[in-house]
């Protein structure tokens, strides 16, 4: 039987980052701070407390408010029903065999803090899945170590206190589990990267933190928009079970979702200098026109360029204006491959 992650169907605007407590600093970083309202990260209350812990990249997204600290401790510790069905999922993994086990000296150990594990940790020592190491670590096989992380991810980000979906660029950690989760959110989870990837500009070098925070303050309501778009275009493609049809079908959406950007992009940029000329016109013409026309003129080219803005990929055009060298990278590379 599948471990059963637990998903709520309610479309979510944050992020919970794992396995790790430091995100990557990559592309998928940038892409995942752009593309969600908020991002966190599973750490243990000791690295709150002693920030020092923290490298000096994570230390700056925290001291911006581009990741939030979530604390398991609390979270889990006190709710009975936490640890019960992962125990039964990796208590059934083990005795049909269908990983390595701890004889096999070719697999990989990790250290996860207590603080992670809460009341299962006992439990995973007895079933040799994990050995402690010292506080606040424990060390246990790598494939046990991602699906836990995976399911504690999972759990946190369902709590109303919390309300995110869990995001990894460790695709392993979705494989691991069967059912509900490999089928749909890992494949969620690669698709939208995939065609995030695709339509960004990625910003992993040369951009001030500042501007992300800046850009996404400014366009909120864009966002929200083109993040409702990109989700059901990624729950089409995970529901593609043959998997040179969903390739074949993100490809052709990618390439329509670029040419798209592409339009709205100049047409934002024409609207705005039309605008701007068109309302200097009757100067430069002597009042030739009327003042009521003139207003009414100008008034209809201010609702065409709103009508832009509400348009779900008007947010990836802005992103194309804001970092248009970078955008032309991305394109670059792309076709280099």
């Amino acid at each position: 039987m599948p471990l059963k992650l637990h998903c709520r169907h309610a479309m979510r605007t944050n992020a919970l980052y794992f396995p790790y407590i430091e995100p990557p600093e990559d592309e998928w970083l940038y892409l995942m701070l752009l593309y969600w309202n908020k991002l966190s990260s599973i750490v243990p209350s000791e690295y709150v407390d002693k920030p020092q812990r923290f490298s000096p990249h994570m230390s700056a997204l925290m001291a911006e408010g581009l990741v939030n600290p979530v604390v398991p401790q609390g979270l889990i510790d006190d709710k009975e029903e936490f640890g019960k069905p992962f125990l039964g999922f990796i208590s059934r993994r083990v005795r049909a065999r269908k990983t390595q086990l701890r004889d096999d000296t070719t697999v990989c150990r990790v250290p996860i803090h207590v603080e992670k594990l809460g009341p299962v940790a006992d439990e995973l020592v007895e079933l040799n899945l994990a050995t402690y190491t010292g506080y606040p670590w424990y060390e246990m096989d790598s494939w046990v170590a991602n699906a836990f992380m995976s399911y504690l991810a999972s759990f946190i980000g369902s709590l109303p206190e919390v309300d995110s979906a869990p995001i990894t660029n460790n695709e392993i950690c979705f494989s691991l589990l069967g059912g509900y989760p490999r089928k749909f959110t890992g494949q969620r989870i690669i698709q939208r990267y995939e065609v995030l990837k695709g339509i960004f500009p990625f910003p992993n070098t040369g951009v001030n933190l500042h501007e992300v925070i800046e850009f996404k303050e400014k366009y909120g309501d864009e966002l929200a928009r083109f993040r409702d778009h990109i989700e059901g275009l990624c729950i089409e493609l995970s529901n593609i079970r043959n998997p040179d049809d969903r390739e074949e079908k993100k490809q052709i959406e990618v390439r329509r979702l670029q040419q798209e950007i592409d339009y709205i992009a100049g047409r934002m940029q024409g609207t705005w200098h039309e605008i701007v000329f068109l309302d200097i016109l009757p100067v430069l013409s002597g009042g030739a026109l009327s003042l009521p026309t003139v207003i009414y003129q100008s008034i209809e080219r201010r609702k065409n360029r709103a009508l832009l803005y509400d348009h779900p990929l008007a947010y990836g055009a802005l992103l194309k204006r804001q970092w248009p060298h970078l955008q032309d990278r991305n394109r670059r590379g792309q076709s280099a491959r």
